[in-house]
């Protein structure tokens, strides 16, 4: 896992799977998660930054839109609500990523994060229709 510590980002592209970002600033960065390990993301201030998907986690958004309105609706509306509600924040180790445990204790999802201070999220524009 590559470690970003009180690291700037400045209008640049960040590759988030499989890094962490602790106590960094993003401005004008493009945040692109493409389905690989769950970044950890910890004390981060984020700057009119975007967010995208690509890879994995872009066909499993196409996925659920296409489930979504071929009729699926209430399932993937239970799926979101299921997380928000933060079912599917812990998963199951694998036992070539960790070692070896000898309790049951729960493993928290390298997804959980403190939630970042935004402080400026750019608006869209209205579209004439």
């Amino acid at each position: 896992m590559t470690v970003h510590e009180g690291q700037d980002f400045d209008n640049a592209r960040v590759e988030l799977d499989g890094a962490a970002f602790r106590n960094c600033r993003f401005s004008g960065c493009e945040m692109v998660y493409s389905g690989g390990h769950p970044p950890e993301i910890s004390g981060c201030h984020f700057d009119d930054c975007t967010w995208s998907f690509g890879g994995s986690a872009a066909l499993t958004l196409g996925f659920l839109s296409a489930m979504h309105g071929g009729g699926f609706a209430p399932l993937i509306e239970n799926t979101f609500e299921l997380a928000r509600q933060g079912h599917f924040l812990t998963v199951p180790e694998t036992p070539a990523e960790s070692p070896r445990r000898d309790d049951d204790a729960k493993v928290d999802h390298p997804l959980m994060f403190r939630i970042p201070r935004i402080l400026r999220v750019p608006r869209k524009p209205p579209t004439d229709s």
